[in-house]
């Protein structure tokens, strides 16, 4: 038996995109360090619609979940030596405790302020607790009383408890996440770091993986420095050239590596006509039930919240102004549409299969946003971008940013000018796209495209035998063997 310390903790994760990859790593990593133990963290403990009734939250909590844990933990055991710990697992006597522990903070909770900024036991788990109350209750915005947000700080209690306990006593050296988002998600991520665990991320569509530290525990790319790395490359205006050519694709409404997460692009014009959007802002709205705090530092706790504030500003200001739902949003989001509607009935909507680039040749002013890539989209066109959180375009003029919600108003209230010259915002988006998408080595491109591959084949549920010849494909690649055993990667962690 290998030394307790010389362990892997993958996620089960109940995805075959993740269960595959978690595995092929695993067993990699096996075949150069024959003493290496695997072990699994159960992190299925909410289910989105369990809070509809008592009914449906015992039903998930008692059979439901533990029907879905049972086939993923035996699937994951085919290449794991066991369950390192369980989210859901039952400890009577300090749960009890935790429950309590809950229904204190709960009863202090005054604002949306205070949850976001909530620490427990020194684990920031404020953001995590509001991004799950969201999308397991789910609703747009969290409702400070709701009894479910109750359960959902029990639950961060518990979690916290358990992962301390776990990473504490075992002392994993290498932790392999899908996401950094919601507590089950989350609260492993920043345990595991605090005890010094490597953690590494598969979540981003930009990097096949993602090495998360304290101070960078998102699992999206890291952006701050893109506008001072790219004016340090040679070739710059090749780089340009090659940046050009696949964002333009994009425009022409294809689906690039960038935007695979979306059923259908954002640009495929469907002859629907143009509501005269001469001169008026544009507010790109996102998925309700999104995780908002995928970035750092958001002014508004939700998207709900933002759309609310940033409406009632335009409204004050008498500008003219349209409202764009995401085009790929789900079922749930007409709900928060209708909702919206009632409470803004004069609010002027834009078809979603309107194009932006439609809406740019139509007179648009500018793109209101919190930190979607709509931003260089519109860029790209000369339109400038409002954004109301740490984003992507972070390091660029074409974007701008607000750090408050009185300098988020100024920003709205005079849009008009904070424009800047045309061709050098279109370049800055181009700058962007290179440094986000394309700023890559040729083996690192190769390795990021066969798991994004990979990833499709298995949201097409293609058959075994094409699944594990991608998952083949993948371990034959010179970047992938070099993150296995690399002396500067994963195989150092066990030397």
């Amino acid at each position: 038996m290998p030394p307790s310390n010389d362990v892997i903790l993958v996620q089960c994760v109940e995805d075959v995109f993740y269960f595959g990859l978690f595995g092929q790593i695993a067993l990699s990593m096996q075949e150069q360090q024959h003493a290496i133990k695997v072990e699994q963290y159960v992190l299925r403990s909410m289910r989105v619609g369990e809070a509809k009734s008592i009914f449906s939250f015992i039903a998930s909590r008692m059979f439901i979940n533990p029907l879905y844990n049972f086939k993923w933990v035996r699937l994951y055991n085919s290449f794991c030596n066991g369950v390192g710990y369980r989210s859901g697992s039952l400890q009577p006597i300090s749960d009890v405790f935790d429950f309590y522990r809950a229904w204190m903070c709960w009863r202090n909770l005054d604002n949306k302020k205070d949850l976001i900024s909530l620490v427990i036991d020194d684990v920031a788990v404020g953001d995590l607790v509001n991004d799950s109350f969201l999308r397991f209750k789910p609703a747009p915005t969290v409702d400070l009383k709701d009894n479910y947000l109750l359960i959902l700080l029990w639950q961060a209690h518990r979690d916290i408890r358990r992962a301390k306990a776990y990473f504490g006593c075992t002392k994993p050296k290498l932790y392999l996440t899908s996401y950094s988002t919601y507590t089950h998600h989350g609260i492993p991520v920043r345990v595991a770091l605090q005890h010094g665990v490597r953690v590494f991320s598969f979540g981003n569509y930009q990097e096949f993986t993602k090495e998360l530290t304290l101070k960078d525990f998102v699992h999206t790319k890291n952006p701050d420095a893109y506008a001072d790395d790219f004016s340090r490359l040679n070739g710059r205006e090749e780089k340009l050239a090659l940046a050009e050519s696949a964002l333009s694709a994009r425009m022409a409404g294809q689906i690039d590596s960038a935007t695979a997460y979306m059923k259908k692009s954002a640009y495929a014009e469907s002859g629907e006509s143009v509501p005269d959007v001469r001169d008026a802002v544009v507010i790109f709205l996102h998925d309700f039930y999104d995780s908002p705090h995928v970035y750092r530092e958001m002014v508004f706790p939700d998207f709900w919240e933002w759309l609310c504030f940033t409406i009632e500003t335009l409204n004050s200001a008498n500008i003219r102004f349209f409202v764009k739902p995401h085009p790929n949003q789900i079922n749930l989001s007409e709900t928060a549409l209708s909702k919206l509607r009632d409470r803004y009935p004069d609010t002027q909507m834009v078809p979603s299969s309107i194009t932006n680039k439609q809406l740019v040749e139509a007179g648009m002013a500018c793109a209101v946003t919190v930190y979607g890539t709509v931003a260089h989209e519109m860029a790209y066109f000369g339109v400038p971008t409002i954004a109301a959180a740490h984003h992507p375009h972070i390091s660029f003029d074409f974007c701008r940013t607000a750090e408050s919600l009185n300098e988020y108003a100024e920003l709205l209230r005079h849009y008009a000018e904070i424009g800047i010259d045309k061709q050098a915002m279109h370049r800055q988006s181009l700058e962007f796209y290179y440094m986000h998408n394309l700023c890559v080595t040729d083996e690192e491109k190769a390795l990021r495209d066969a798991a994004m591959d990979f990833r499709m084949i298995c949201d097409q549920a293609a058959k075994t035998d094409e699944l594990v010849d991608r998952l083949q494909k993948i371990s034959r690649l010179s970047e992938y063997r070099d993150c296995v055993s690399g002396p500067q990667r994963w195989g150092a962690i066990f030397n």
